[in-house]
């Protein structure tokens, strides 16, 4: 250690190299240790907004590969959609605006649309479960509910996959996409 001392003490014009490193290691750690809870906040935020967007897809997936083994009842069609409600309300109270990006394949938009498409199929299956107040429920129910809600669980992986999705085109009564107007030769 004495000759470590003895060659600083030799060498002094390198004393001024050695306060702007030690200065610079200081500022590093500094900015490491000020950030560190940021940057904690920050992926906590994003595995909680994915592991949101997966109940989402799950509570979907759930009900398709279940209703496969029982006809559907108007109680099983409403805790379905309770169900769904209950993880889009979740979504719902997730602070999005605190995750970073905005863009249109953001986690916060995808969370918004899963959060739309839970409520949307909880809305779509309140008519069915209406029907089935009534009456016994028919393999031909089973197969409509479970088409109905496998596309919804197919559009919503295509959302949680950041996949491109394209807007349908609608037909007009006259037949041209879009509605617009049919061309006429004057």
């Amino acid at each position: 250690m004495s000759e470590i001392i003895a060659w600083l003490v030799a060498h002094e014009s390198l004393s001024g190299w050695a306060q702007f490193f030690g200065a610079m290691l200081a500022l590093i750690v500094t900015y490491i240790t000020a950030f560190a809870p940021h940057w904690q906040r920050r992926r906590q935020m994003r595995q909680a907004a994915e592991r949101l967007l997966l109940n989402g897809f799950e509570v979907l997936e759930s009900y398709h590969r279940t209703s496969a083994y029982f006809l559907p009842t108007a109680l099983s069609i409403r805790a379905a959609g309770l169900t769904m409600i209950t993880v889009a309300n979740e979504i719902d109270r997730f602070p999005i605006f605190e995750l970073p990006g905005q863009g249109p394949r953001s986690m916060a938009r995808s969370l918004v649309a899963v959060a739309g498409q839970l409520k949307l199929v909880s809305f779509a299956l309140e008519p069915f479960a209406i029907q089935l107040d009534s009456r016994d429920g028919t393999a031909e129910d089973q197969e409509t509910i479970r088409a109905f809600v496998g596309d919804q669980m197919k559009l919503v992986e295509a959302v949680i996959a950041g996949r491109e999705l394209k807007r349908p085109e609608w037909f007009a009564p006259n037949g041209n996409v879009g509605g617009t107007p049919a061309k006429t030769n004057n």
